[in-house]
């Protein structure tokens, strides 16, 4: 009994009114993720739509909104496009970018919202949220690299859902850097206030190889660039995010990979 009480008295100052992300104010919201899109001349950008709310038998016309974010995470772009009831989508939203006079930079964020809550969602006091497959082709290669949503970050009223961590974390990516491979580690900020942000390279007694400090606004998405590596290193991200998880962009000569860490 009072093993278990220390347990969570220590758990207490990471857990404590600190979720990974928080409940949107208005019932009738829906969610997204902040996916990252990149359009320049090596890179398009695609995304796997489903109308949602034809999944949960609703037949009606539906359509969504996509808004598009700057580097900074400032909304420069807001689009509606019709859903195909229960055939998937591939959106080409390099495309759809590409209908713009001159775009702000060569990368940012995303979201998109879903119009219409199914009634079923909404008697279960839950909401709509797209967390799905966003797609990158690189040098115009056949093959796409895909990678799924992972938070939900932002409602439709463009408020951020993250939480906030009281005290500093450490994010360890999953994943050993090569010395033959460089890399772009992407990370967004889905929290509502200024995130300072360390990435650190380090070799496996911990000694580091290279470190960068960045301050993350809401919204906004940086990309942290490695290559010439000599050994096999760590990647440690320190923030007081819940949850600092990173997109990783791997590069192998002509040819890339992308991954949640």
């Amino acid at each position: 009994m009072i093993s278990n009480l220390l347990r969570k008295a220590k758990k207490a100052p990471w857990v404590l009114s600190q979720p990974l992300t928080n409940k949107p104010s208005d019932p009738l919201a829906v969610i997204s993720d902040l996916f990252i899109w990149r359009d320049h001349q090596e890179w398009n950008t695609y995304f796997e739509l489903l109308d949602l709310s034809s999944l949960f038998g609703d037949n009606d016309e539906h359509q969504v909104d996509i808004v598009f974010f700057d580097d900074n995470g400032n909304q420069f772009h807001q689009q509606s496009v019709e859903l195909n009831g229960l055939h998937r989508q591939v959106l080409e939203i390099s495309k759809l970018l590409s209908a713009l006079d001159q775009l702000p930079c060569d990368y940012g964020t995303f979201s998109i919202f879903h119009q219409k809550v199914p009634d079923s969602v909404l008697s279960l006091e839950s909401f709509i949220a797209e967390r799905g497959y966003v797609s990158y082709q690189y040098k115009n290669t056949p093959l796409r690299s895909y990678v799924h949503g992972n938070l939900d970050a932002i409602d439709d009223s463009l408020m951020p859902l993250c939480g906030s961590s009281l005290l500093g974390r450490l994010y360890n990516l999953q994943y050993l850097l090569e010395p033959n491979k460089s890399y772009e580690i992407a990370l967004t900020n889905a929290s509502s206030v200024n995130k300072k942000t360390i990435f650190q390279v380090v070799d496996y007694n911990g000694i580091k190889q290279i470190e960068k400090c960045t301050t993350l606004k809401p919204k906004q998405v940086f990309v942290f660039s490695i290559e010439d590596l000599s050994i096999v290193s760590r990647l440690i991200i320190k923030s007081k995010m819940i949850m600092a998880r990173p997109v990783v962009f791997c590069f192998n000569n002509d040819n890339m990979d992308v991954f949640h860490g």
